[in-house]
C-alpha cells in the first residue's frame, strides 16, 4: 500500500510539473500580446501625437560672437585669417515668476485599435509670467558687447598692435519667446500670447533659432525691448560697441557707450494659453527662479512621475488635483538649458523624455547632469515632473499576477483530492487528477481574452465561474456523493475568491500571499495530525 501511495505521489507531482510547464506558454501568450498592444499603442502616437514634455517658455536672444586673438602677423590685413572666425549662440532669459495651470480631460475612447485603445488627454495649459531684466543685463557678458538693430553693420577690425577683442553682438531685435512642446501635433491651434496686456498670435518659426527643438515663437513687441534695453537712447541707431564695464564704457579705439541701466528694473507681465493633446503622460521641465505648478484632471488612477512628487495633491472618486514647487530642479534646469542652448552653433541638442519614452527606452534611469556626447555633439536631458495616465484596467498585469498562484491553485485541488482519497478511502484515477488539472489551467486560458474584452474583475468572475461550476459537476461523479462534492466546490471557490483578494491588494499582496500559504499548510497538518502513514490504505 506504500508503494501504492508513493506511485500516486509521483504522478501527482508529475502532473504538477507538466502543467507548471504549460503555465509558462501561458505567460509567453501573455507576454506576446502585451508587446503587440504596446507595438498598436506606438502605431497611434506616429499617426496622431506623441506623450507630451513641455518645457516652461522662456526667451532667446541670437548673438554673435568675435573671440579675442593675438596675432604675430607683420601684416595688419591678415590678421583676420589668423585669428578663430566668430560664431553664433543664444543667450536665454528667463522668468523671475512663473505659475503654470493645466486642466485637463482624459478619456481612453478617442484613439482605439480594435479592442487596444490609447489614454489620451486634451487640455489647456497657462503660464503667466513676469520677467525682470534687470539682473539679466548684469549677466550678460560684457566684455565687447554690441547691441544693435543690424548685425550686418558691425564689423570687427584690430588695433595697431595686431590684437583683435573679443566682442559680442546681441540682437535685441530678434529677441524671441520660445514656447517648446514635444510635439506640436497636439497644438491644435497655435496659443495665444498676452504681454503686458496686449494680445500677440504665436507662429511656427520660419528659419529655427534653436536647432534639435520643436516649438513656437512669439515676436516681442519692439516698444516692449525698446522700454527694457534702454528707454532713454532708442533714437540713436548706430552700434555702441563696449570694452568692459557697467554703465559707461570706452574701448581701445576710443568708442564710448551706454550700456542698459540694470537698475531700470522693468518687468515684462506675459500670459501664454496653450491648447495641449497627448497620449499616455504629460511632464513638464521648470524654469526660472520661482516656478509652481498647479494641475486639475478628470482622471481617477493618476500616476506622478518624474524627478519630483507633487507638493500636495488630492485624489477622489471625480478626479485628481495635484501641485509641485521644486526650486532645487528648476535652478539646475536653468544651468542644463542655458549652457546647451548657448554652446557654439548649435552643437547641443535638449532631449525630450517623452519621446524616449515612447521609443521604449529605458530613460527613467538617466539624470538631467548625465550628458551623452554623439561625434562632436552633445545631448542633455532635463529634469522634469507630471503624471502619467495610467490605465485602472491593465489586464496584462493582473494576468501575470494571477498567474503566479496558478501553481498552489493546482496543488491545493490536487491536495485535496488526495485528502480525500486517503481520510475517507475514495479511490482517484490518475486520468481524473489530470482532468480536473486541464479544468484548472483552462482557467488562465479563459481570463486573458475575456480580460481584453471586458475589466479584469467581470473576466476573472466569468472564468473562474465556469471552471468551478464544471468542475464541481464532475467531482460529484468521482466521490460519488453530493457531500464530498460540496466540500470540495465550495473549498475551491474560496480558493479563487482568496486569490482575487490578494491580486486586489497591490501593496499587500506578497504578505497577503504568505499569509494565505502558512494557513493552508496549517490545515493540512491539522487535518492529517492523527493520521497514520503507514497504515494508510
Amino acid at each position: 500500500m506504500q508503494k501504492t501511495l508513493l506511485t500516486k505521489l509521483s504522478i501527482i507531482v508529475g502532473l504538477c510539473i507538466i502543467f507548471s510547464i504549460g503555465l509558462s506558454m501561458i505567460g509567453s501568450i501573455i507576454y506576446e500580446r502585451q508587446n503587440y498592444a504596446a507595438s498598436v499603442i506606438k502605431e497611434i502616437t506616429e499617426q496622431h501625437v506623441n506623450p507630451q514634455e513641455v518645457i516652461t517658455p522662456f526667451i532667446a536672444i541670437p548673438t554673435t560672437v568675435t573671440p579675442a586673438c593675438q596675432s604675430d602677423a607683420t601684416d595688419t590685413l591678415n590678421v583676420k585669417r589668423k585669428c578663430e572666425p566668430s560664431y553664433s549662440k543664444t543667450e536665454t532669459v528667463f522668468a523671475t515668476q512663473t505659475q503654470a495651470a493645466q486642466d485637463l480631460k482624459v478619456n481612453t475612447d478617442t484613439y482605439k485599435r480594435g479592442i487596444y485603445s490609447a489614454t489620451s488627454y486634451d487640455g489647456q495649459l497657462t503660464f503667466d509670467q513676469s520677467y525682470t531684466f534687470a539682473e539679466t543685463l548684469e549677466n550678460l557678458d560684457q566684455i565687447g558687447t554690441t547691441i544693435d538693430d543690424d548685425a550686418d553693420s558691425v564689423g570687427t577690425s584690430p588695433n595697431a598692435d595686431n590684437t583683435q577683442l573679443a566682442k559680442t553682438i546681441t540682437h535685441w531685435n530678434k529677441a524671441k519667446l520660445i514656447i517648446p512642446v514635444s510635439d506640436l501635433r497636439g497644438v491644435a491651434t497655435l496659443p495665444t500670447v498676452t504681454i503686458n496686456q496686449k494680445s500677440i498670435k504665436a507662429n511656427y518659426p520660419q528659419i529655427p533659432m534653436i536647432e534639435n527643438l520643436t516649438y513656437v515663437e512669439v515676436d516681442i513687441p519692439k516698444d516692449v525691448l525698446n522700454q527694457l534695453i534702454n528707454p532713454t537712447s532708442q533714437q540713436n541707431k548706430e552700434p555702441r560697441v563696449v570694452a568692459s564695464s557697467k554703465d559707461t564704457n570706452l574701448d581701445k579705439s576710443g568708442v564710448s557707450s551706454q550700456l542698459p541701466n540694470p537698475k531700470n528694473n522693468q518687468a515684462l507681465n506675459i500670459v501664454i494659453d496653450l491648447p495641449l493633446a497627448g497620449i499616455s503622460n504629460l511632464t513638464t521641465v521648470p524654469t526660472g527662479q520661482n516656478f509652481t505648478l498647479s494641475m486639475h484632471s478628470d482622471w481617477q488612477t493618476p500616476n506622478f512621475i518624474g524627478k519630483a512628487l507633487p507638493n500636495t495633491k488630492s485624489i477622489t472618486a471625480e478626479g485628481f488635483d495635484a501641485s509641485w514647487q521644486n526650486q532645487y530642479l528648476t535652478v539646475a534646469n536653468n544651468q542644463y538649458l542655458s549652457q546647451c542652448i548657448s554652446a557654439p552653433n548649435h552643437q547641443c541638442t535638449v532631449m525630450s523624455e517623452s519621446t524616449l519614452n515612447i521609443d521604449f527606452e529605458s530613460s527613467r534611469g538617466q539624470t538631467a547632469d548625465s550628458v551623452t556626447v554623439a561625434g562632436s555633439n552633445q545631448s542633455v536631458l532635463l529634469n522634469s515632473f507630471g503624471v502619467s495616465f495610467a490605465s485602472p484596467n491593465d489586464v496584462y498585469l493582473q494576468t501575470e499576477r494571477a498567474m503566479k498562484y496558478a501553481l498552489l491553485l493546482i496543488l491545493v485541488s490536487f491536495g485535496t483530492f488526495f485528502l480525500f482519497e486517503v481520510l475517507k478511502s475514495s479511490r482517484i484515477h490518475p486520468i481524473q487528477y489530470l482532468l480536473v488539472g486541464c479544468a484548472l489551467f483552462v482557467f488562465y486560458v479563459l481570463l486573458l481574452p475575456l480580460a481584453e474584452q471586458i475589466v479584469f474583475w467581470k473576466a476573472y468572475a466569468i472564468a473562474a465561474s465556469a471552471c468551478i461550476g464544471l468542475i464541481g459537476w464532475y467531482s460529484y461523479y468521482v466521490f460519488g456523493g453530493l457531500k464530498r462534492a460540496v466540500i470540495f466546490t465550495a473549498t475551491l471557490a474560496g480558493l479563487y475568491a482568496a486569490f482575487f483578494g490578494i491580486l486586489s491588494t497591490e501593496d499587500l499582496n506578497l504578505l497577503l500571499g504568505a499569509l494565505f500559504c502558512f494557513v493552508i499548510l496549517a490545515c493540512v497538518m491539522v487535518m492529517t495530525r492523527k493520521l497514520d502513514w503507514y497504515k494508510v490504505t
